[in-house]
């Protein structure tokens, strides 16, 4: 009877522990991204987003993991979301445009043009669409961070599309490097991390990134020519994502906290990218460089090249594609009417 009776106890003990153990595991969350802490402004979002949740939701525990320190590389973070190594994380979506390619549209040339135009998105048909086809993928998207940039160069003076044949360029998305080949440039996938590396080695010529991205991995430390400021090649979108499995299993409660903190950190990472767009110019021009902003003719110049190529590779590479880009640009459309209403 006693030995029954232990064992009874046991038994119950090692329910308890499985219960309320789990519960706590649930409580706890990690947010794991590519840059260097309280430099970037996806690092110092992030950081105003978990300290809104938990003055929201104070049993949940949020741990940020920059410079991959959990062991995940870059272009390993959305597998990872989906596997359960870790909860939410921040890069790039263009990524993992290899894997799904209509995901290229958050790194389309030259549209959208600029990140004031960009959350004109924020709420539409387009980004109701969009987040209905990346939860088919596993992932919820939280924040709506848009990063512009420009393009720098090792050592040629870069400009218009003409000036781009024979470089190696990274851009990030095959979509993108689509219009690179076309211009009799050979295009280069690689994340922002190694930007400066591949340089610095001589194997890359030319690299679009964003400004933070330009700065915080210290890019410019390798060039030479920088495209900066102006009318954008380069706007895309880098939220913070959670995996849907640990979306979909949050109470409506704290969904709520979620989006509310999600809306408080996407206000101040708006509010950085002017300051984001000034520092890299001025650290390029410091370091040496030739910047300046890309003119209205350069521009206009892209998308031309941009429509007959990235623009239209994407459109027809299947019928989600092209469903998203015909939102996005019906819903620039609506947001310039509802403007002037």
């Amino acid at each position: 009877m006693h030995s029954s009776k232990r064992w009874h106890v046991a038994v119950l003990v090692a329910l308890v522990a499985f219960v309320f153990g789990s519960s706590a595991e649930c409580g706890q969350m990690r947010i794991s991204h590519q840059w260097a802490p309280e430099i970037d402004a996806r690092d110092r979002a992030a950081r105003i987003f978990v300290a809104e949740l938990q003055s929201r939701l104070p049993h949940t525990k949020i741990s940020i993991h920059p410079q991959s320190s959990l062991g995940i590389k870059p272009l390993e973070q959305y597998q990872a979301l989906l596997d359960g190594r870790v909860e939410m994380t921040i890069f790039p979506m263009f990524y993992i445009s290899p894997q799904i390619p209509e995901l290229s549209i958050t790194l389309l040339p030259a549209i959208p043009a600029t990140t004031e135009q960009a959350q004109l998105l924020k709420g539409s048909e387009f980004h109701r669409q969009f987040q209905e086809f990346c939860e088919s993928k596993g992932i919820h998207v939280l924040t709506w961070w848009w990063l512009a940039g420009g393009i720098v160069s090792r050592a040629a003076e870069i400009g218009g599309p003409e000036s781009y044949r024979g470089l190696t360029v990274r851009s990030g998305d095959p979509n993108f490097d689509h219009m690179f080949e076309a211009l009799g440039a050979t295009p280069e996938i690689m994340p922002s991390t190694e930007i400066a590396r591949s340089m610095q080695e001589g194997t890359l010529d030319a690299a679009l990134a964003s400004f933070e991205s330009f700065v915080s991995l210290r890019i410019f430390e390798q060039t030479k020519f920088a495209v900066l400021g102006g009318y954008a090649l380069y706007v895309s979108l880098h939220p913070l994502m959670i995996s849907a499995k640990v979306w979909n299993g949050l109470s409506d409660s704290e969904k709520k906290a979620f989006e509310d903190a999600a809306e408080v950190a996407n206000a101040h990472f708006q509010e950085s990218q002017h300051e984001a767009e000034r520092q890299a110019v001025e650290t390029f021009k410091r370091s040496g460089a030739y910047v300046r902003p890309m003119t209205f003719e350069e521009y206009q110049s892209w998308l031309h090249v941009a429509n007959a190529t990235s623009w239209r590779r994407y459109r027809e590479s299947s019928e989600a594609a092209r469903t998203l880009f015909d939102s996005m640009l019906q819903s620039f459309i609506s947001s310039g009417t509802r403007r002037h209403l």
